[in-house]
């Protein structure tokens, strides 16, 4: 799958899954994205991940990785969406996601259609709900949720201490009907 979308500015990017040959390139958006903002998991200065773990897990049937990535070949925004117990009998219909992207693409669709796309390929996996968690200050994401029919489940107190302040996170989730 590969497609190109336009952003709300103009800009058009590729949209398509992760191959083993992008690795180096998620790394340097990791990286980047990671002293941007707060709202990830992933942080200023951590160790690159596993080259080969990664690449096996871009490569899952289980998973879907999608990237925007700009003309020059750059990393800008990436949503990931995984069963979380394939073939398990009573759970294996619920998959978990991740949304990151860089500052210069908020508010410019983006977002929303990384979303519709995780969606799109979780329906087509058969998959009746969709998981996730949000730091609660990022307003934001929170909104984008919400927008796609997300609920908040509940709240998972003070899991992140940054900049010596705990921060709360929200867990969400989507039934697909």
């Amino acid at each position: 799958m590969q497609e190109v979308f336009t952003l709300k500015n103009g800009e058009e990017l590729i949209i398509r899954q992760l191959h083993a040959d992008d690795y180096e390139t998620v790394m340097t958006f990791l990286s980047q994205m990671s002293q941007e903002n707060i709202f990830t998991n992933q942080y200023p200065g951590q160790p690159k991940r596993d080259k080969e773990k990664s690449i096996q897990t871009y490569e899952l049937p289980t998973n879907l990785f999608l990237a925007a990535f700009k003309g020059t070949g750059e990393v800008v925004g990436l949503i990931s969406i995984m069963i979380n117990k394939p073939g398990h009998p009573w759970t294996g219909r619920n998959a978990s996601f991740g949304i990151s992207m860089l500052k210069a693409y908020y508010g410019q669709g983006l977002g929303t259609y990384l979303m519709g796309k995780a969606e799109e390929w979780a329906r087509a996996q058969g998959m009746h709900r969709i998981e996730g968690t949000v730091r609660s200050l990022n307003r934001r994401a929170i909104n984008l949720y919400l927008k796609q029919g997300f609920e908040i489940d509940g709240v998972f107190r003070e899991v992140a201490l940054i900049d010596g302040q705990w921060h709360d996170e929200y867990h969400i989730s989507k039934i697909l009907k």
